[in-house]
C-alpha cells in the first residue's frame, strides 16, 4: 500500500478567526473589544479560558500580519517573493531564498514533506530554500542543514570524502 505524503495543517483564515472568536464569546458569555477580539479573562490566569484567548490572540496576530505584510517572525516589512524580512530571509538560508511560498509547497509535496539532508519532517515556513549553482531550486531544508550543505558545497568531492574518512574511521590510541 503506498504511502500518503503527510499534510500539514491547512491555514486559518479570517473566517476561521471570526467563528472561533464567536464560539469563545458563547462558552464564556464575553463580547469583543474594539479590535475584534474577545476581552482578555483577567483574573483567569492559566485556566482553559486564558489558554483559549491565547490562542486566538497568536491566531488574530498571524493573520494580522499577513494583511500587513509584515514577516512571519517579527514585525519588519516582508521581502520581496518572500515570507519573511530580510533579517529573517537572510538567517533561515544561507543560500538566496527567494522562493514563493506556492514554490515552496510544490517543493515540498515533491520531497513528500521531508528534509532531503537528514531526512527528517521540514516545516513549510522554518525551512530554508536551497538553489543548487546554476540558481535552479533544489529543495525546502531545516535551517542547520542547508548550512550543512553549503559548507559542503565549498568542500567539493574530495572535501566530503576527507570528511568521511575522519568521521568514520577508526580512532587512533593514543600514545602514553
Amino acid at each position: 500500500m503506498a504511502e500518503t505524503p503527510p499534510k500539514g495543517r491547512p491555514r486559518l483564515t479570517e473566517d476561521d478567526l471570526k467563528a472561533r472568536i464567536k464560539a469563545y464569546c458563547k462558552a464564556y458569555g464575553t463580547g469583543t473589544n474594539d479590535k475584534g477580539l474577545p476581552e482578555f479573562p483577567a483574573g483567569q490566569r492559566e485556566t482553559p479560558q486564558h489558554r483559549e484567548w491565547i490562542s486566538l490572540y497568536k491566531l488574530w496576530n498571524r493573520l494580522g500580519r499577513r494583511k500587513r505584510g509584515q514577516c512571519e517572525r517579527c514585525s519588519e516589512p516582508v521581502a520581496a517573493s518572500s515570507i519573511f524580512c530580510e533579517a529573517h530571509r537572510d538567517e533561515s538560508s544561507s543560500s538566496d531564498d527567494t522562493f514563493s511560498l506556492e514554490e515552496r509547497r510544490e517543493l515540498l509535496a515533491v520531497q513528500k514533506g521531508l528534509c532531503p539532508i537528514c531526512a527528517q519532517k521540514v516545516d513549510l515556513l522554518e525551512s530554508a530554500a536551497h538553489r543548487d549553482g546554476d540558481g535552479l531550486a533544489r529543495g525546502l531544508l531545516h535551517p542547520s542543514c542547508s548550512r550543512l550543505a553549503v559548507q559542503i558545497q565549498k568542500l567539493g568531492r574530495e572535501g566530503v570524502e576527507r570528511l568521511s574518512g575522519y568521521l568514520w574511521s577508526r580512532p587512533r590510541k593514543a600514545r602514553g
